[in-house]
């Protein structure tokens, strides 16, 4: 179920981007020719676009062009993140949380990437943060760390209530913000929602998109 929510998250992202951005290759993409716009997608990441690296990524992992010519898709949202964008290191955190797209699972290096666009304002990462915090797969655990990100996280998509996936945040179908909250005191939830009320996002020159 979880991996359902996972895909159906980025999607959402993807589509958003897709409508927002105009990158080389999209017009490619459009026509029905998802060679030819890899190849334009590919020569704009290697020149330092983020966008390019991550909709390269994004072709790959829907299959629709081949590994083998162009590469895994997590190496090119590796380097889409490097490159500043948000949604492609939430990306790779996905790709280390069920070890897809050419990464080994590994839940130490998912929660670094998530943490890297959750602390500059990316709602998607700011709720699978509170996700290993629920399942309890940080370590130290720390649920009043875990409910202050799902706290950020709805709050965000109350910005966005319109979008199905704000809706499915605000709802949070699994549970997470229940499961954190049972575990902690009354004080320990105080402590949560100040945190999560003094929290500012780090500066970046790229702003977090969420889903319009």
């Amino acid at each position: 179920m979880r991996n359902l929510v996972q895909s159906f998250i980025f999607m959402s992202l993807y589509t958003s981007l897709i409508g927002c951005a105009h990158t080389p290759g999209d017009a490619a993409l459009r026509t029905g020719h998802p060679e030819n716009a890899a190849m334009l997608y590919k020569a704009g990441a290697e020149q330092g676009d983020a966008s390019a690296a991550l909709k390269l990524g994004r072709l790959l992992e829907e299959g629709r062009v081949q590994v083998n010519i162009f590469g895994s898709p997590a190496s090119w949202y590796e380097r889409a993140c490097k490159l500043g964008s948000q949604p492609a290191c939430h990306n790779v955190g996905v790709s280390y949380e069920y070890g897809k797209n050419g990464l080994n699972r590994n839940l130490t290096k998912a929660y670094d990437f998530y943490m890297m666009a959750a602390e500059r304002g990316y709602m998607q990462s700011q709720y699978n943060l509170a996700s290993l915090y629920s399942n309890q797969y940080v370590q130290p655990q720390n649920d009043v760390e875990g409910l202050k990100w799902m706290l950020l996280a709805q709050d965000a998509a109350k910005r966005c209530q319109n979008v199905s996936l704000c809706q499915w945040v605000l709802s949070d179908p699994p549970g997470h913000k229940s499961k954190l909250k049972a575990r902690l005191s009354a004080d320990q939830v105080k402590q949560s929602e100040s945190l999560a009320i003094s929290w500012e996002p780090q500066k970046t020159s790229e702003p977090a998109p969420y889903v319009h």
